[in-house]
């Protein structure tokens, strides 16, 4: 078990600077609300070469990525928010958000990006969920 572990942490140690990019990415354009069409379609992109069962809301911008593994077992589920805060970013990061008024105070870019991480290891895990 212990090697397992280690195994799936140098896995995502390895995935770091993608999730990273990928959770700047998000910050630097944050959406408040429901409607987040350029949150969606990053994450869309993000998870296009996961061979996913991809769907997206209707009513509100959402995402619904469901991975069908090759045996039989139990249902998880594994969520994020995707949405900003209507505050104003002044930390002078390189990756601030270059929306005004708008910022990701609340780590939902980060979930966001962990979330993809997450997607993409267990991808790679189907033949044996």
């Amino acid at each position: 078990m212990a090697i397992l572990q280690a195994n799936l942490l140098d896995e995502a140690g390895g995935m770091l600077d993608d999730t990273v990019a990928l959770r700047r990415r998000i910050h630097r354009h944050p959406e408040i609300g429901l409607a987040l069409p350029r949150t969606q379609q990053i994450v869309l992109e993000a998870l296009a070469p996961l061979g996913l069962d991809v769907r997206t809301g209707s009513r509100t911008t959402s995402v619904v990525a469901t991975l069908d593994g090759a045996r039989p077992g139990p249902t998880m589920l594994l969520r994020a928010d995707m949405d900003a805060l209507p505050l104003q970013e002044d930390t002078g990061l390189p990756f601030a958000s270059e929306v005004a008024g708008a910022m990701h105070a609340c780590g939902h870019d980060t979930h966001v990006a962990m979330l993809v991480g997450a997607a993409r290891m267990l991808a790679a895990r189907r033949a044996t969920l």
